[in-house]
């Protein structure tokens, strides 16, 4: 067996520099504003500027923003005089360095299309797709692998239950399949684990997890044998629950110190069960030991942190911090993506790798296909595509009217700036849980896979 730790990520000091916001270009990441976080327009605090609309959007606000050199993206801004800074060196580049993966690989992915011919056609009632079907043959083949892959990891769940060891040939069957689908599409892939059955949760989360660390691998460019080996990862890191007693995973409630004691213990169970697994990798008994482990030492439960957190031990916990936070349990409602994004990205650099939970952030996007969206004007609809170069602007599918009522559906591209029947233009207030206003994501899948 063997282990596939990558070697201590080295990054330099944060160089903040002052720079009016005419000088401004794509690629540099603005860190500070000349105004608090809470009276500007934007999500997070801190962000890479994409293209110029992103440019464009900080001078409509600001005067001078302080940029992260570090994480800046081949951006240079120009001569001396052009930063108030002194002593820093504008020429340097953010670039982490990993032994397994070069995270400023290109991902390796397909042209999109727009998702008229995508989700766009799966929520458009009685409307087939257009001639590329391509989106709703993946749609099908990830709906079918994921019944399959959840039986699988239920029988899985059961086996170990009874003290019986893991079909390690069928879980990594069972990856390679979802592998097979991310390639195909992430878009589905991604999509279906929106779909929530509470009473599944244990198991449709150790789903979840491979599946988003799969499509995580896959922007950071890792090979297909490295996906298979993330999306083992995944799907096994929380088998250590199975030995961990149901009244205390199902608790509606805070869990006292003892049984939080007792569920601390499941990365140690895991890390048991799979060294008792045949041919299974050190890199994923790893994870299950150490998924929760933070950077800053804090984890459990060895408490270690730093370089002692392998590379695939740091992916499959902000997969597994991501879809914990946004799926529903038996005794909350799960959060938006917006919500759990945010939680990332304000403990990025102290429990989780930075430069990992903004690429992560890249990569799922603020707006996840099927958030349901509410805009300023009252209408709802749910996202049916995301604009990579336009994060915060996707394209909507608008269900219920301004009280909150449903209406003939259309489809608006927030990057084309529209209006609504005021003359107001579009502009997103908030995202909303899965199922609020009535919407459920589940019904409008099931009903167009049918037609296929």
């Amino acid at each position: 067996m063997t282990t596939e730790h990558p070697d201590p990520l080295t990054f330099e000091q944060i160089e903040k520099v002052q720079i009016d916001a005419d000088k401004l270009q794509k690629g540099m990441f603005v860190c500070e504003l000349d105004r608090p976080w809470t009276e500007s327009p934007f999500v997070f605090q801190g962000f890479l500027l994409n293209d110029e609309e992103d440019v464009m959007r900080v001078r409509e606000h600001c005067n001078w923003v302080y940029i992260d050199v570090r994480k800046s993206i081949h951006a240079k801004p120009g001569t001396p005089a052009d930063i108030s800074a002194s002593g820093n060196n504008p020429e340097k580049e953010f670039k982490p360095r990993f032994s397994a993966v070069a995270v400023d690989t290109p991902p390796q992915t397909t042209p999109r299309r727009g998702l008229m011919g995508k989700l766009g056609a799966v929520l458009k009632k009685g409307i087939a797709p257009d001639t590329d079907d391509s989106f709703p043959k993946a749609l099908k083949s990830s709906i079918e692998n994921r019944v399959q892959t959840t039986r699988l990891v239920k029988s899985i769940m059961d086996e170990i239950r009874l003290g019986k060891s893991i079909d390690t040939p069928a879980a990594k069957e069972a990856v390679e399949a979802c592998v097979d689908n991310v390639m195909m599409n992430q878009d589905a892939s991604l999509l279906l684990t929106r779909l929530r059955n509470k009473d599944e949760y244990t198991s449709e989360h150790s789903l979840n997890v491979a599946i988003i660390s799969i499509a995580f691998g896959r922007h950071l460019g890792m090979s297909r044998k490295e996906l298979n080996v993330v999306g083992l990862c995944g799907l096994l890191h929380d088998m250590g629950k199975m030995l961990t007693p149901q009244e205390i995973l199902a608790k509606p409630g805070k869990l006292t110190p003892e049984e939080m004691e007792i569920m601390k213990r499941h990365p140690v169970h895991g890390r048991e069960i799979l060294l008792d697994t045949r041919d299974v990798m050190d890199t994923v008994i790893d994870t299950a030991f150490g998924h929760h482990e933070r950077l800053n030492g804090q984890g459990y439960p060895r408490g270690v942190g730093g370089s002692e957190i392998p590379l695939y031990t740091r992916i499959v916990t902000i997969a597994d911090v991501f879809d914990a936070i946004t799926g529903d349990r038996v005794y909350r409602q799960g959060e938006t993506a917006e919500t759990a994004l945010g939680i990332l990205h304000r403990n990025a650099g102290t429990a989780f790798d930075e430069s990992l939970v903004i690429r992560f952030i890249q990569n799922i996007g603020t707006y996840p296909l099927g958030t349901i969206i509410e805009m300023t004007n009252g209408e709802v609809g749910i996202v049916v595509d995301n604009n990579p170069n336009h994060r915060l602007r996707p394209k909507i599918k608008l269900l219920l009217d301004h009280n909150k009522q449903p209406q003939e559906s259309r489809i608006i591209n927030l990057t084309m700036n529209p209006v609504d029947r005021m003359g107001e233009p579009y502009a997103i207030l908030t995202s909303h849980r899965a199922g609020s206003f009535g919407i459920d994501l589940s019904q409008h899948i099931q009903s167009y896979i049918k037609r296929i």
